[in-house]
């Protein structure tokens, strides 16, 4: 069974109305039922909450949509080799291990890397990405469909149901795009966060 927090709501409500069946079948009350029977009924309740909680805390990922767009890599050939290795490595494994479908870094306003599903257009970075830049700051899109402006993405990846915006320095982000809303967990988040620091000292080292 994936145990969630429906499941937590489902079974608080099966124990809440079971204890009701019991108490209306019971012949002769007493104060040893009564307390018995209260506390059936908050136990049951303090599950149903628990459920509720646990629904707000770690929301159900949206289904996996159909991403138009060819599946390739394509990179700048004037990359420095031992950049190249480190952006070709971490790339596949955003790919492989997380839920992304696609991935795109740019650097000075030119798309230095595209892997995944790639769009034929030529991404240019509009109010969101410049943001980023602007604050250094993680931004993340868990449903673009609900997010104003998210058609800034329409030439990253149409139609793609989350982003992650992620800066590198104040010249170079990474964009990464999920199969479906809310795919990306916290420990995603966190790995992509630490690799694009990593990056960080790389790009500066090869003054690229």
């Amino acid at each position: 069974m994936n145990f969630n927090g429906k499941n937590l709501i489902f079974i608080g409500s099966i124990l809440f109305f079971l204890q009701l069946i019991n108490f209306v079948s019971i012949n002769q009350i007493n104060p040893e039922v009564e307390r018995a029977q209260v506390l059936a009924a908050i136990s049951s309740i303090i599950i149903m909450l628990t459920g509720f909680l646990f629904q707000r805390i770690s929301p159900v990922s949206g289904k996996k949509v159909s991403l138009k767009g060819e599946n390739t890599f394509i990179y700048d050939p004037s990359i420095p080799q031992d950049l190249l290795n480190e952006l070709a490595w971490g790339s596949d494994a955003v790919l492989t291990s997380t839920a992304a479908a696609t991935i795109l870094i740019s650097n000075k306003g030119k798309n230095i890397l595209k892997r995944g599903i790639v769009s034929k257009k030529d991404f240019a970075p509009k109010d969101i990405c410049l943001r980023c830049l602007k604050e250094n700051k993680f931004i993340s899109l868990v449903n673009t469909k609900f997010y104003p402006g998210s058609e800034e993405f329409d030439d990253f990846c149409k139609d793609i149901p989350s982003v992650l915006v992620i800066p590198v320095n104040k010249q170079c982000f990474i964009l990464i795009g999920g199969w479906s809303s809310r795919c990306f967990t916290k420990s995603d988040e966190k790995w992509i966060i630490n690799w694009s620091r990593k990056l960080q000292v790389l790009f500066n080292e090869n003054n690229f």
